[in-house]
């Protein structure tokens, strides 16, 4: 089976249990999505990954355009948000040069390595020239299948990413690399600023 597809009906699952788990920002999230509003340009943003819209909500109290992008349907209806569709990023429904900025946390990582160019060029593709990207992957190395923690025998594809490799496909694509941080809770972190150079 697709690990995607796998990762979709894993969600479709446990969406409500996940919309509780994660209903209120962590520290650092408000902080992070004020850095992004201010520095992206006019127009909308995309939240890509966004599940139940925890940060969409965040980004849009920002003062930003927000859509919300998901392929679980069940994710998207568990936060109760508008503005949001179902799709797969590595085929993202939207125009050319068509966004301000990519907001996209901890759902890369559900992409197997081999597909990543591709997402990063869709990414790419959406934004215009100066337009904002913030990536949070997973830090490490490799991929595996991972229980789900509600017991369930469930199971979520991860791919772990490095700082260098990562770097690299973001500016195969178009991207520059303007900063990174990490943090650690459960996993260790990257966050990834960066600039589309068009």
């Amino acid at each position: 089976m697709d690990p995607v597809a796998m990762n979709r009906d894993t969600y479709d699952v446990v969406a409500d249990e996940y919309a509780q788990r994660n209903r209120g920002p962590f520290p650092g999230l408000v902080a992070s999505v004020a850095e992004f509003a201010a520095a992206v340009p006019a127009g909308p943003v995309a939240d890509i990954g966004c599940g139940p819209g925890r940060d969409l909500r965040l980004l849009r109290e920002n003062g930003l355009t927000a859509i919300g992008l998901d392929l679980s349907r069940a994710m998207l209806a568990a936060g109760g948000l508008t503005g949001l569709v179902q799709a797969d990023m590595r085929f993202l429904p939207l125009r050319t040069d068509s966004l301000a900025g990519v907001w996209s946390q901890a759902a890369m990582l559900h992409i197997p390595h081999a597909q990543v160019p591709a997402v990063l060029a869709e990414m790419s593709r959406v934004c215009v020239p100066g337009g904002r990207l913030f990536l949070v992957v997973a830090e490490g190395d490799g991929e595996a299948l991972e229980p789900h923690p509600s017991g369930s025998g469930l199971q979520r594809f991860f791919a772990y990413h490095r700082e260098e490799p990562l770097r690299k496909l973001l500016t195969d694509v178009g991207f520059e690399v303007t900063a990174v941080r990490r943090e650690a809770s459960h996993r260790r972190w990257l966050h990834i600023s960066a600039t589309q150079t068009g």
